[in-house]
């Protein structure tokens, strides 16, 4: 373009929700009685009748509107733009796009990813009418590959569903008229070293549709060059004659850039400009800019290198959830705050699921070495409509067209698991077409599936702790956790460069002290719903410790998922579901950030940063459980993915005690640490012989070379056992004996609890409403550490890697009916709030009785069972106060928790 300027400003607004515009040209009459500002959307302006409409399922829209809606407004074409031809730009309009200037309708537009771009003509000087009506109804069925799976799943493509952004009707972004005397229609950059080659495709028009004249006529038709390299002192302008024959003139130019022109990297950011202008007779007729990063992409072998080098993916998704607007945001500020967040937390690659992001977000990646994944913007069944069909090749094309330069697109898929039974054909054929078209970034069918032979690489859900269906067999939640388990198996099943896609899916109860935050168009009726329930049972002061407890455990699974990851060699990476909460498919909390992309409160960043950053120090063992005097034993390893090689040094090993003071401590040397790779640096064995038993201990791994350092927290057990009082059943009896001053232990034989929730050692997966309940249904414990009870237990507020032992497929004990809080509270499900527990006591008279539905009589093997069992005996034991529980009261709780059908 040559010139433009913006039509952003107020534009009449008319809502046309019986569809009956286009009919009564409405587009011919001036649009009377309300005004809305564009750049914007219909819910953002609240210009819809407002709705008090609420579910689980997702975010609310406040004042929701789908259908046909009219905007309208005067533009004025200078004066000296006149005999040139213009064109209306939108960046990023969501629905259908009609426009018409004045009374004539120009074309329509229906993209999701990529600006609208109008060819308006010759516009004569002065004012003119413009309308549009934007139909946030009409998309291609870009969402519907889980319908098979009920109401639930349909319209679920991330581009389009009130899951996510929401299905908002409007645009946002730039909005403007550009005028050229020509175009530069297409630009095109291959810069995988400093020999360049610029693809530009020059368009003429003649307003002649017989007897055109401007490519017939002599000219001296030139193309002019201008590359602005970054840290250059002056442009480079290289200029060629051109023969303009026809109206189309694809001009193909090799560019030789200078051997100190850098190179573009995820540690080395570096942006170059060019600008190409078309000439006659020394004036310009159209100029189109881009930037550019010289850098190569590809696949060898298992890996996916950039530059020749080795790369591994720290990835995240991206699923277009954005409360405080409705819509993506389209301007530099907001995007670099999300990649600065996502940097802070060690990542280095965003993947944007079933959607593409606008343009800033590619501009502002590039500035900071983010690699990105591109999706289409489908979730679709692919060979059944033709016209989705279609479209997914007719956006692709657009996509690559318009940020294909940038040096951050580095992958792209056609969409989110894909489905039909036609799917391995299409996506065979896209993928084929496009490595031979484009080879500026690699390529898949589906995130998730299919696997192809001829995808460049492959991202599936089976190398990771837990998969949709495995319930309470996941890993983490079959055995105690270890941390010699990797994906080799996987990664040698295939030939390509393997991901894992969507790793992690680890719940959190949510932070009902965010809902402030959600003051935009989409209203948090979910978490209101929550609030609501669990003020009605009386324990909303619990939310926050419901919040942090099930979030410390949440991160420590996280660390496992990713160095699961680490651990695998040859792995390409990771791309977890995600650190952002993922508001809709039944509200699942998965993030250590919020959905606003802002750390939740337990976050501790610089720890999370130990195990997702560049280089982290591994550990491999079987267990964190240990025997008194048994040795920690493992094998260290090193992920080193950093910018540079590590000097030969040693490696520093700590073992500190839970006070921080440390009990072992030596090094072990190493010749040094290649880049890209994971080093084996040998066994390790760390004698605990005169460690205090019953305690927390921590392994601290650190390289002095560089700042990576890893830690895990390990237990040592005494292995003396302990005889406690338990009684299997609850009568009056009993209790008798209780208030006379006896102490015991009410432990039921297994299957007698009424089985309302079943424990794993995890926390929920995804959620339980989009899994149709799937086990484990609660979020971990919450330990009431300052209980005398547990005085000499080693415990911390939440569960960890010892309480697999006591936990794991337990069943708890509803807690209401029974006076005070629990001893070791079990974190329910927010969709139904109940009041849990693995651990409770009772007073009653004289004497005590402790609740547990945890196994402590079976001790043979189980070391932490007989250090809580210890800890147990010594507090019943120890003096007790008079008791005010009322026997009656202790029995109605137990009628209440036996299973039905019990005696």
């Amino acid at each position: 373009m040559l010139h433009a300027f913006s039509i952003a400003g107020d534009w009449a607004l008319k809502l046309d929700p019986d569809n009956k515009g286009t009919d009564a040209r409405w587009y011919r009459q001036r649009l009377e009685g309300d005004t809305m500002a564009l750049p914007g959307s219909i819910d953002a302006a609240a210009k819809a009748p407002a709705s008090d409409a609420a579910t689980m399922a997702h975010l609310s829209r406040r004042n929701p509107y789908v259908g046909p809606a009219w905007y309208q407004r005067e533009i004025e074409i200078p004066e000296d733009q006149d005999g040139l031809y213009h064109w209306l730009v939108l960046e990023r309009p969501h629905g259908e796009v009609n426009l018409f200037l004045d009374d004539l309708k120009v074309g329509r537009d229906r993209s999701l990813s990529t600006e609208h771009r109008f060819f308006l003509g010759q516009v004569a000087p002065g004012r003119h009418v413009v309308t549009m009506m934007i139909d946030n109804s009409r998309f291609e069925a870009v969402g519907e590959a889980a319908q098979h799976m009920g109401d639930a799943f349909w319209d679920v493509a991330h581009s389009t569903s009130d899951h996510t952004q929401s299905n908002w009707n409007g645009t946002v972004g730039y909005m403007r008229i550009e005028a050229a005397a020509a175009a530069i229609s297409a630009l095109r950059v291959d810069a995988p070293d400093r020999q360049v080659r610029v693809r530009a495709e020059l368009e003429a028009f003649d307003p002649d549709d017989r007897w055109p004249t401007f490519w017939a006529e002599p000219h001296d038709d030139r193309l002019r060059l201008t590359v602005e390299l970054a840290g250059g002192d002056a442009p480079i302008v290289q200029e060629r004659s051109l023969t303009i024959g026809s109206a189309w003139t694809p001009v193909d130019v090799p560019l030789d850039l200078p051997d100190d022109a850098a190179t573009w990297s995820e540690f080395t950011p570096v942006v170059h400009r060019l600008t190409v202008e078309w000439l006659r007779d020394g004036a310009p007729l159209a100029r189109k800019e881009t930037t550019f990063g010289i850098r190569d992409v590809r696949c060898e072998g298992r890996h996916i290198t950039l530059n020749g080098r080795r790369l591994y993916l720290r990835g995240t998704l991206d699923c277009a959830l954005f409360p405080k607007t409705g819509y993506p945001p389209t301007d530099h500020a907001e995007w670099r705050r999300i990649f600065t967040q996502c940097r802070d937390i060690g990542l280095n690659h965003i993947r944007f699921h079933s959607w593409c992001p606008p343009r800033a977000a590619f501009e502002v990646a590039d500035e900071m070495g983010m690699l990105l994944a591109v999706e289409g913007p489908v979730w679709p069944r692919l060979y059944a409509d033709p016209n989705l069909d279609d479209f997914i090749h007719q956006e692709c094309e657009r996509i690559f067209r318009d940020y294909g330069n940038h040096p951050s697109f580095v992958m792209f898929a056609i969409g989110n698991e894909l489905h039909g039974e036609g799917l391995h054909a299409f996506t065979s054929r896209f993928v084929a077409r496009w490595k031979a078209e484009d080879g500026r970034r690699v390529y898949t069918g589906g995130s998730g599936w299919p696997s192809t032979p001829e995808a460049d690489y492959l991202t599936k859900p089976q190398p990771r702790c837990q998969r949709w269906g495995d319930g309470l067999d996941g890993r983490l939640n079959r055995a105690p956790l270890e941390t010699n388990t990797d994906w080799r198996d996987w990664v040698e099943s295939v030939e390509q460069p393997l991901l894992v896609h969507e790793t992690g899916q680890w719940c959190v109860y949510p932070d009902l002290d965010s809902i402030g935050k959600f003051d935009g168009p989409l209203a948090a009726r979910n978490f209101e719903m929550i609030k609501a329930d669990l003020d009605a049972k009386g324990r909303l002061d619990e939310a926050p410790a419901l919040l942090e407890t099930s979030g410390l455990h949440q991160v420590a699974l996280y660390k496992e998922e990713i160095e699961a990851c680490l651990r695998t060699r040859d792995f390409a990476g990771y791309q977890l579901l995600g650190v952002q909460d993922f508001t809709g498919q039944g509200t699942a909390l998965v993030g250590v950030l919020d959905a606003f992309w802002d750390p939740k409160p337990y976050l501790d960043e610089a720890h999370w940063r130990e195990f997702c950053a560049p280089v982290v120090p591994l550990w491999r063992t079987d267990g964190f459980v240990l025997e008194a005097g048994q040795p920690f034993a493992g094998t260290v390893e090193v992920a080193q993915f950093g910018a540079d090689d590590l000097p030969a040094g040693a490696l520093r090993w700590q073992v500190l005690d839970d006070v921080g003071g440390v009990c072992r401590d030596g090094e072990i040397a190493h010749d040094g640490l290649a880049a890209a790779q994971l080093h084996g640096l040998g066994r390790l064995e760390i004698d605990t012989a005169d460690l205090a038993p019953d305690r927390r201990y921590q392994l601290v791994l650190s390289l002095p070379e560089s700042d990576a350092r890893n830690r895990w927290d390990f237990w040592v057990m005494d292995s003396g056992t302990a005889e406690l009082p338990i009684v299997r059943s609850l009568d009056a009896d009993v209790l008798a004996r209780v208030a006379k001053g006896e102490r015991l232990v009410f432990m039921p034989e297994p299957g007698e609890i009424e089985e309302t929730s079943v424990l794993g050692w995890t926390n929920v997966f995804w959620n339980t409403l989009w899994t149709s309940g799937q086990e484990p249904h609660t979020l971990g414990l919450r330990i009431d550490t300052d209980h005398p009870a547990l005085a000499g237990f080693p415990a911390r507020r939440h569960n960890e890697a010892h309480w697999f032992e006591l936990m794991s497929r337990r069943v708890a004990f509803g807690h209401e009916g029974l006076p005070g809080r629990p001893i070791v509270a079990v974190n329910d499900d927010w969709n139904r709030n109940r009041d849990l527990s693995l651990l409770s006591e009772v007073a009653v008279g004289e004497g005590r009785l402790l609740i547990s539905a945890m196994d402590l009589a079976a001790q043979s093997d189980r070391p932490v069972a007989r250090s809580l069992a210890r800890a147990l005996a010594r507090y019943l034991d120890a003096p007790a106060t008079a008791g005010t529980a009322e026997p009656q009261a202790v029995l109605e709780w137990w009628q209440a928790n036996k299973r039905k059908g019990e005696d």
